[in-house]
């Protein structure tokens, strides 16, 4: 019985994996103003964010209502196998655009055995989550003080797929394999808000919100932030701060009702 709980939280967890980066990441924000509105201003932004996750998730046509599942930042680092996120804005005047690109892929394996060894199941998978974002905001308050208002999309795509072997002794040479693999991807519309303070040339703040979702897409999904920016120089901006997204997505039986969190860190390239 352990064995069977062990191998249905494995197969859980490799669905829950795939959230490891949920949402358009607000990171990319610059609190400095500049007082030249007639110039386009740039920053691309590569990321880290060290993310823990609980929720529930479950296989299309999979049994019940899902898995309920915790995982670490350890958890998840443990079984990537490769990564990459980055976030770039435009601006020009009081209007700007927030563009974000999220890649991971993640794999893992586990097995269980019947009494006394007669028969034995093990499987081996992997779970690619691809994610793009973009925003359009309007700067409604300029100076030591910002304030932006956005309208955007977010597309999510997960994809995994599973390879299980179901073996005997009794039947040598006869091993049953069977492939596995499930795509989900959606679309949600958000709007949110960003603020952003400056104290000196260096230092300064910054505070985001979204909320979103659609009939085709997430019954809701939603996030805040709340972060630090230092400029190293003028072009060279490092950013640290803690972020919180939920995603409540369910269709015809797949579940993907998951809370991720956890601090991020970042440098802005600006010009």
């Amino acid at each position: 019985m352990k064995n069977v709980v062990h191998f249905r939280k494995w197969m859980s967890r490799l669905i829950l994996i795939s959230g490891f980066a949920a949402a358009l990441i607000p990171a990319a924000a610059t609190a400095a103003s500049e007082s030249d509105g007639s110039q386009w201003h740039y920053e691309f932004t590569p990321y880290l964010w060290a993310t823990g996750q609980s929720g529930t998730v479950g296989l299309e046509n999979g049994p019940g209502n899902g898995q309920s599942l915790n995982q670490s930042f350890s958890d998840i680092l443990g079984r990537m196998d490769i990564g990459g996120m980055a976030a770039f804005e435009v601006r020009h005047g009081r209007w700007g655009l927030l563009l974000d690109g999220i890649y991971l892929r993640v794999s893992d394996r586990g097995s269980i055995s019947g009494p006394n060894g007669l028969v034995s199941l093990s499987a081996n998978g992997n779970v690619t989550q691809q994610q793009y974002a973009a925003a359009a905001y309007y700067r409604f308050l300029e100076g030591q003080t910002t304030l932006d208002g956005l309208a955007g999309v977010r597309y999510n795509n997960i994809s995994w797929d599973v390879n299980a072997s179901l073996s005997s002794p009794l039947l040598p040479g006869r091993a049953i394999s069977r492939d596995f693999a499930e795509r989900k991807g959606w679309v949600d519309p958000i709007v949110g808000v960003r603020a952003a303070h400056s104290f000196d040339p260096q230092w300064s703040v910054v505070g985001y919100a979204d909320i979103g979702g659609s009939g085709t897409g997430s019954n809701l999904t939603w996030q805040v932030l709340a972060g630090v920016n230092y400029a190293f120089r003028p072009d060279v901006i490092g950013k640290l701060g803690y972020r919180y997204s939920s995603i409540n997505y369910q269709n015809n039986g797949f579940i993907y009702d998951v809370a991720t969190s956890g601090f991020y860190a970042g440098v802005g390239i600006a010009w």
